[in-house]
């Protein structure tokens, strides 16, 4: 009775979001729990527009030397990858040929109050599988079938000096939305063609897979960097499906 009762009460005060929300005479501390996360404060002041700098960066205005040498992406059950893991990773899935009409609609900028330098926005994927997709040897024909991905939260955090040094990337809205099963960006395209991975935050048997597929050497990607790749600034222990840690 007494855990149902708990159920009850988490099931109100989901729905009740005042009921979490401190007085306002009751002061809370801005510093992150997270060391990482507190390092990507910097000094806390943006001589630049951040805003107008992750939109132009959003709208493809900028090359290749936009990212820091120390930059790391993030996201639920991949990285910490490094710049140039990233980039090997999504060019051996080949999801560009399998999706040429790919569009991906940006939408709802905001700074992170807490942290200027963080600018967050969702993103909406559509595509179209006409083509093969070649899964790093494993072929999954062209289906023609329409992907609908879950509208995602996403996130950059810049420099001082106007790099980006972090992305967090897929972070699904609502997992009821589209028709990949609540898989968003990259693992929806995948699901659709037809490679179905069961893959979330904390699924032991995924992560499993993931460093059998690193000590088998299957593939040309990675589901994260080489510790040696890593860096140092990134001192979380949790890579690709792991857990989190609670700081």
């Amino acid at each position: 009775m007494r855990i149902l009762a708990s159920l009850a009460l988490a099931c109100v005060m989901a729905c009740n979001t005042n009921a979490l929300v401190a007085p306002a005479s009751v002061s809370t501390s801005p510093k992150s729990k997270s060391p990482i996360f507190e390092y990507l404060k910097f000094d806390g002041a943006p001589t630049f527009d951040v805003l107008a700098k992750t939109k132009s960066y959003l709208e493809g205005q900028m090359d290749e030397s936009v990212y820091d040498s120390d930059y790391v992406v993030r996201g639920p059950v991949i990285g910490p990858l490094n710049r140039a893991d990233l980039a090997g990773s999504l060019t051996g899935l080949g999801v560009r040929k399998a999706f040429p009409d790919a569009t991906v609609s940006f939408f709802g900028l905001t700074i992170d109050p807490e942290n200027p330098y963080r600018c967050f926005f969702f993103e909406r994927w559509r595509a179209t599988q006409t083509g093969d997709l070649d899964a790093y040897g494993d072929i999954f024909p062209a289906t023609n079938a329409e992907a609908e991905m879950p509208v995602s939260v996403f996130s950059v955090v810049w420099t001082p000096q106007g790099k980006i040094i972090y992305e967090q990337v897929g972070a699904v809205v609502d997992r009821l939305e589209g028709n990949t099963q609540g898989k968003g960006a990259i693992y929806g395209l995948l699901h659709v063609a037809g490679l179905k991975l069961s893959a979330s935050p904390g699924d032991t048997v995924f992560a499993l897979i993931q460093r059998l597929v690193h000590a088998l050497g299957i593939g040309g990607g990675r589901f994260w960097s080489r510790e040696e790749d890593i860096p140092s600034w990134w001192v979380s222990k949790s890579r690709g499906a792991d857990g989190t840690e609670e700081w």
